[in-house]
């Protein structure tokens, strides 16, 4: 009997505390995005800012308000320049949760120097400031007497090698294969990337792509690049009508602020990783986001035609000695 009188009490309280509100997100707080990715290979710059929002029920993304915020004056500073950013609007797809255009800032006319030291500053309405830095990657040089020139039936391997002046460089590199197909009575074209190889989980086959490292060389066999050839068409009988044009190796160089942000988001998404958590990254000063910058560099690998009819595709240029 006196295990069910101290059993009451507890009761109570429980059931008492059940009938206040409970808000499991607390207080909002003002919080501002920052995101500019410079880009040295053209002279068009994006920037975005975007702020906290809150929901009226338990599923963020409900949210159906456009977080972004306008009248921000951006400016990016490399030596005695100044690069000033300009907001504009275009229009959403037709099935985006805003109804409202989407708002962001680009400037069409800078373009980083390698090696440059550039800062960012976006003064918003409210007289708040979000700054931050980086160094500008410097470009690489292919090395074509250690690279492959051409994609032969014979070949092990596909292989091209760089150089760089710059210290402690990361890199991505890439794979792309350039064709075009009939689509609708046109020609359309279309690229497809070739993985550094293929991996088996849980029976099937997934691609597995390049990380960042400081390699100055990228190779994929040909089995994997073979393979990546045959799914371009996979399911179509008429081969054919696929026109193959040629390879390209592209190759990014990063700053710091974007190798630690691709490592810190992508490190675990691969087939036998499970990510659990969400990348909390940040290099922006009084807010959050990422400023960063990289150079984009490319090699062109051609195809023997023999290579590519193998397949039953059809060559798009002339062949290769």
């Amino acid at each position: 009997m006196k295990k069910i009188l101290l059993a009451l009490p507890i009761l109570f309280l429980i059931v008492i505390s059940c009938e206040d509100s409970f808000d499991p997100y607390g207080e909002l707080k003002d919080k501002y995005v920052f995101s500019c990715v410079i880009r040295g290979d053209t002279t068009f710059q994006t920037a975005y800012v975007t702020q906290s929002y809150m929901v009226d029920n338990y599923e963020p993304y409900s949210n159906i308000q456009d977080p972004s915020i306008k009248n921000v004056q951006i400016r990016v500073w490399e030596e005695d320049k100044v690069a000033l950013f300009k907001d504009t609007t275009v229009s959403r797809a037709p099935d985006s949760k805003y109804k409202t255009p989407f708002s962001f800032y680009y400037n069409n006319n800078y373009q980083p120097k390698a090696g440059a030291k550039i800062e960012v500053e976006a003064l918003l309405p409210t007289g708040k400031r979000l700054t931050s830095s980086t160094r500008v990657p410097y470009s690489i040089t292919f090395s074509k007497s250690n690279s492959d020139t051409n994609i032969r039936l014979t070949n092990d391997y596909d292989q091209v090698r760089w150089k760089t002046g710059q210290i402690n460089p990361v890199f991505i590199p890439r794979m792309l294969i350039y064709y075009t197909k009939p689509v609708d009575g046109k020609q359309v074209r279309f690229s497809a990337v070739v993985p550094l190889n293929y991996v088996e989980f849980n029976g099937k086959s997934k691609p597995n792509y390049a990380k960042p490292s400081s390699d100055l060389a990228y190779s994929v066999d040909m089995k994997t690049f073979k393979k990546a050839m045959e799914l371009i068409s996979e399911g179509d009988p008429e081969k054919s009508k696929y026109v193959i044009y040629s390879t390209f190796v592209e190759v990014y160089s990063l700053d710091e602020n974007l190798s630690t942000y691709y490592n810190a988001t992508a490190r675990n998404n691969d087939a036998y990783s499970v990510k659990l958590t969400e990348t909390d990254f940040s290099n922006v000063l009084n807010g959050t986001g990422i400023f960063g910058v990289y150079m984009r560099s490319y090699y062109v690998l051609r195809m023997k035609h023999d290579f590519i009819n193998s397949f039953g595709y059809t060559p798009g240029l002339s062949d290769v000695q």
